[in-house]
């Protein structure tokens, strides 16, 4: 059943039916030979695989150029949106990333997890253990934060008086000649509290917003001080949480908050502990699990690192940084 309007039938030439018919007149006018669209794909540098699937369809073709094999479509091979992503260099498998990442002297320490997400990765240059982008290592090169932080601390260089001084506003008395770099510690005294540093804070923190003493100071991290990476869980809250510090005061806060220890993995370093915390944190992520708790509900900070047990079991993240660091040889099984 149809019902034309009686102006299109006699003016427009439209005919009696509006529907099946013309639906058939459009398919008719769309239709293409096979031939003729396999010519078609050949002029775009696509070799088809099998018979044309019709309009609006994948058609499994081979380029003619390095030899990938895609599904296309006619329509977006006629349009020009139809190149090949193996040929603009798209296509990123694990065995080329990890070849561009060494040859950028970066050692992947896991599986590649996408061209813009962090990667677990040991520097070959000076051994240390970061986060860095493939899409950034492919664009700008050997991306590494240790190596980085020497270059800095090169230009950065001061002169034996200029190092003095700044100690000194910073209310430390240095015990010992300036070392020569600003990433070295530099044994001091703190003149507030006359604590003894050693070893003492390197000139870089000095001379940012870090302070100097760790006596003195309410918070904050020292990267080129030990520190360690941990794992705790909460009962009421029916969460876990990761996290870096290197001061006992950290992991004494989350207790009196009612949080229990559950395991403890030192590093010499903390900056090294927080590259592992950042790759925990994307590989709970990249699971699409949310975190747990607001700010609201971590009196001390933190909530970013958590997640409900029941979206991820506590055993199974305590195996994966146990074979994040080295301690455990067998990669645990996906939450």
């Amino acid at each position: 059943m149809s019902s034309p309007r009686y102006n299109d039938v006699v003016n427009k030439g439209t005919g009696v039916c509006s529907k099946t018919c013309r639906s058939r007149k459009i398919a008719a006018k769309l239709t293409r030979d096979g031939a003729k669209a396999g010519a078609v794909m050949l002029e775009w540098g696509w070799d088809p695989l099998e018979d044309y699937p019709g309009a609006g369809k994948q058609w499994s073709s081979r380029c003619i150029h390095c030899g990938a094999i895609k599904p296309k479509k006619l329509a977006h091979v006629q349009k020009g949106r139809g190149g090949c992503t193996n040929c603009a260099g798209r296509d990123v498998t694990d065995e080329s990333a990890r070849r561009l990442m060494r040859d950028a002297d970066l050692e992947p320490l896991v599986d590649y997890p996408g061209s813009l997400q962090p990667w677990l990765c040991r520097c070959v240059r000076c051994d240390h253990v970061g986060t860095p982008t493939y899409a950034k290592v492919r664009t700008r090169g050997h991306q590494c934060w240790s190596c980085r932080s020497e270059k800095i601390a090169d230009a950065l260089r001061l002169d034996s008086e200029e190092a003095i001084a700044s100690m000194l506003e910073k209310a430390l008395d240095p015990l010992v000649p300036y070392p020569g770099s600003t990433e070295l510690p530099w044994k001091a005294r703190c003149m507030k509290c006359e604590a003894v540093l050693d070893p003492g804070p390197t000139l870089h923190n000095i001379r940012g917003a870090q302070g100097g003493c760790a006596t003195c100071a309410e918070r904050g991290i020292n990267p080129a001080k030990p520190g360690y990476l941990y794992l705790v869980s909460h009962d009421g809250h029916q969460a876990l949480k990761w996290g870096i510090a290197n001061i006992e005061q950290r992991l004494a806060q989350h207790v009196s908050q009612d949080w229990e220890l559950v395991a403890r993995w030192n590093f010499d370093l903390t900056r090294d502990a927080w590259a592992f915390e950042r790759q925990i944190k994307s590989w709970v992520r990249g699971q699409g699990i949310p975190k747990a708790l607001t700010a609201d509900q971590m009196k001390y900070g933190g909530h970013t690192e958590t997640a409900y047990l029941a979206d991820i079991s506590l055993q199974l993240v305590q195996k994966y940084i146990e074979f994040l660091t080295g301690r455990s040889p067998e990669p645990p099984q996906e939450a």
